[in-house]
């Protein structure tokens, strides 16, 4: 009697027909589960200052009147047992009073600025607040693949903890916004919107692979941040 065909491991090929196995899509829930405590809202008060336009806008919201001050949001993650936490650095540029939104608590808590990489973009936080025993490690640059999937937790439009999924749909792209450069950003269509600037984009592995930063204003679906190696060498510097 003849033997049932072997059905192909997802992803791989069978070997008599040629043909890929069925591919099934990741389950995403377990993932923001364990790490959704990892990541916080910031909202930063500062004088307000003149906007100019560029082909590539950062993700963050500004919101109030043209008055002196306004309020600005964004995202960031923690990354370290002692509680430092990752941002842009044009999220907190020129704060004069920078209060985070901790998954969990009904009010803000205040954070101090430790340091800054500017042209790179780059910020670390620190807060006095419990550090979740699910931390959001960055991931090693030569881990990062092309196709890999990937989430974006963030905050767009003040909507904490939104979570958005894609692709990394191509790495090393050299792009200047202003006067900042951005060696080697990872592009991704995972939908990055205003109020994301600075949240983590996670691979299936639970590492950040990049810091969300910049959307192009004239498509849909193209989102960069900062690659994983700019991180680490930023901090390195700082801390």
């Amino acid at each position: 009697m003849a033997q049932p065909a072997k059905r192909a491991t997802p992803g791989q090929r069978n070997r008599k027909t040629g043909r890929l196995g069925t591919m099934r899509l990741p389950d995403f829930a377990d993932l923001v589960e364990r790490y959704k405590k990892a990541v916080v809202g910031i909202e930063v008060v500062q004088d307000q200052a003149g906007s100019r336009v560029f082909s590539f806008s950062m993700p963050w919201d500004r919101m109030g009147s043209p008055a002196a001050r306004s309020v600005n949001i964004g995202t960031g993650f923690i990354f370290d047992d002692r509680g430092y936490i990752l941002t842009n650095e044009h999220v907190v540029h020129g704060a004069s009073q920078v209060m985070m939104r901790i998954y969990g608590r009904k009010r803000p808590v205040q954070a101090r600025i430790v340091g800054t990489d500017y042209v790179h973009d780059i910020a670390v936080l620190r807060a006095e607040a419990a550090v979740p025993k699910a931390k959001l490690a960055v991931a090693r640059a030569d881990r990062v693949r092309v196709g890999e999937w990937v989430v974006a937790i963030g905050s767009p439009l003040g909507l904490d903890h939104t979570v958005t999924v894609g692709i990394i749909s191509s790495k090393d792209r050299p792009m200047q916004i202003g006067d900042r450069e951005y060696p080697n950003l990872l592009q991704t269509d995972a939908a990055i919107n205003r109020g994301n600037s600075g949240g983590p984009l996670i691979n299936l592995r639970g590492e950040v692979v990049g810091m969300n930063t910049a959307v192009s204003q004239s498509s849909q679906g193209i989102g960069f941040a900062i690659a994983a190696n700019v991180l680490r060498d930023a901090v390195t510097r700082i801390l």
